[in-house]
């Protein structure tokens, strides 16, 4: 009976449905006051004079505010930021003589989405040059003193109160909304608009890879207007659950050895496949429900590392979507425990247009484990 029992609660763990009863709350935010709470955020990539985050009234509920978070043209460049949120794990990396640079942009790789995609079928897609970044658009990117390159960054991240060893499972749960339509849906332009990352990794990274910055472990996206979710065995990257194409169609999801992974090696950018040392088990219904115009809810339970039993859980709706198990993130500096960084809002290649990432509110706990 207990064996019987203990199965049941596993089931209705992966199902979603566990009891939240020993977990505890770290964070809520619900956006009510007028202001962004310091204590919960750090705004250092969030230009504040052009593009801060808004506070508007939900027109629901008028006691509910909801934050938005804008990427326009006075976003290209990136947002650099020093001296705010330097990481404990940076002073300790520097201590033992190794030192990442953790403001330069993150390596993107390539696109999953080719640039049209007439059926609900998948290849590696060599990396595609953004159309809109001409020498003018990187004359003004340089100019902007940020970060140097032709991309748009406006991003929350968490202080370090809430930062924890990448081995700490984690629940990280937002409502928010993408605008109803994109100005490009056809050019495979990368759009991260929450991210995962690992820091510190490995020195040898940075020693075989010359200028190159961790891409996140974990991350959800809209390329293409799109709604997607990849996670990374090292640099094998695979996509895990997406929303219908732009014709309405869907990839076939199947349970087992990812089926969409692509190595994001700066060598590999012609496009090429990759097997992760991952293992992937879908609900009944796997396919994302897109954000574009309307309210989502989206649940991710994390837990990064290289033993071999780590996890990333994806829920939306509350409806279970995903489970990912195996070797997730990078190989770790051996010397600083690596941890797990959260940031949330837009960071894309450059398109011409002002778009709004509206979130309703956040919330983080532990697992009760």
């Amino acid at each position: 009976m207990l064996r019987l029992n203990s199965l049941v609660m596993f089931l209705f763990v992966v199902a979603g449905g566990a009891s939240d009863a020993a977990a505890a709350e770290l964070l809520f935010d619900d956006f009510r006051s007028s202001a962004l709470d310091q204590n919960h955020w750090c705004s250092c990539q969030i230009d504040q004079k052009n593009t801060p985050v808004t506070f508007s009234t939900d027109p629901f509920e008028r006691k509910d505010r909801i934050a938005g978070i804008t990427v326009n043209e006075s976003s290209l460049g990136g947002r650099n930021c020093q001296p705010a949120c330097r990481p404990p794990q940076e002073e300790l990396a520097e201590k033992h003589g190794f030192a990442f640079d953790l403001n330069k942009p993150e390596f993107f790789g390539m696109s999953f989405f080719a640039r049209v995609t007439p059926a609900p079928t998948w290849q590696p897609a060599p990396d595609q040059a953004d159309p809109y970044c001409t020498d003018d658009a990187w004359t003004r990117a340089k100019a902007a003193n940020q970060e140097g390159e032709c991309i748009q960054r406006e991003e929350l991240r968490l202080q370090k109160t809430y930062w924890r060893t990448s081995e700490v499972p984690l629940v990280y749960s937002f409502r928010f909304r993408m605008p109803k339509k994109v100005l490009n849906n056809e050019d495979s332009i990368r759009w991260i608009t929450a991210q995962w990352k690992q820091e510190p990794i490995s020195s040898t990274y940075k020693d075989q890879f010359q200028g190159w910055s961790p891409s996140p472990f974990l991350a959800q996206r809209y390329d293409d207007g799109i709604l997607h979710v990849t996670v990374q065995d090292d640099m094998c990257r695979c996509l895990i659950a997406s929303a219908p194409l732009p014709n309405g169609t869907s990839l076939a999801w199947k349970s087992g050895v990812p089926q969409y992974c692509q190595s994001i090696r700066p060598q590999d950018s012609a496009g090429k496949a990759c097997t992760p040392e991952l293992t992937v088990v879908y609900g009944r219904s796997p396919i994302l429900s897109s954000p574009a115009g309307r309210w989502v809810d989206m649940s991710y339970r994390v837990q990064a590392g290289r033993i071999g039993n780590e996890f990333i859980e994806i829920h939306q709706n509350g409806r279970f979507i995903a489970r990912v198990t195996g070797k997730i993130g990078y190989d770790p500096d051996p010397q600083t425990p690596p941890t797990t960084k959260f940031k949330i809002g837009q960071y894309r290649d450059y398109i011409p247009a002002s778009d709004t990432l509206d979130l309703d509110w956040i919330r983080i706990k532990t697992t009760g484990k």
